[in-house]
C-alpha cells in the first residue's frame, strides 16, 4: 500500500501532528494500518531512512495504491482498535521493545519492512 502526504489535505483535516517529518507529495509505503476504536486510522510510515517510523493520521494521506501486502493481517488491539501488520509486529511489548531500539526488535522490523517494501 502507498500513499502520497498532502500538507494541504493534512492542514484542512486538522491532522497535523507530527508530519512535519514529511514532505508534500511525497509518495509513502504503508508499513501497518492501525484502526482505531473511536473511528480514526492511522498509517504507519517509515519517513526516513535510518529513522524511527510512526503513526500519522490516514487523513493527511492520499492513496496512490491500495495492493495489500502479503504478510498483513488483522489483529485485534484492544476494545474495537485493531491493526492490519505482520504478525510479528502484534505481539505484546513489540513496538516498546524496537522504540528501546532492542536488536531484536530492530533486526525483525527491518525484515519486515523490506517484505513490504518488495510486495508495495
Amino acid at each position: 500500500m502507498r500513499v502520497r502526504f498532502s500538507k494541504e489535505k493534512a492542514e484542512n483535516s486538522g491532522a497535523t501532528q507530527g508530519v512535519s517529518c514529511l514532505r508534500d507529495g511525497v509518495e509513502y509505503v504503508v508499513l501497518e494500518a492501525f484502526f482505531s476504536g473511536d473511528g480514526e486510522t492511522f498509517f504507519r510510515i517509515g519517513f526516513n531512512e535510518g529513522e524511527d517510523s510512526a503513526l500519522f493520521s490516514s487523513e493527511a494521506f492520499v492513496i496512490t495504491s491500495s495492493k495489500i501486502p502479503p504478510s498483513w493481517e488483522l489483529f485485534p488491539s484492544g476494545g474495537r482498535s485493531f491493526s492490519l501488520c505482520p504478525e510479528s509486529w502484534s505481539h505484546s511489548g513489540f513496538w516498546e521493545s524496537y522504540y528501546d531500539h532492542t536488536p531484536q526488535a530492530l533486526a525483525l522490523y527491518e525484515q519486515e519492512r523490506r517484505a513490504i517494501i518488495e510486495s508495495s
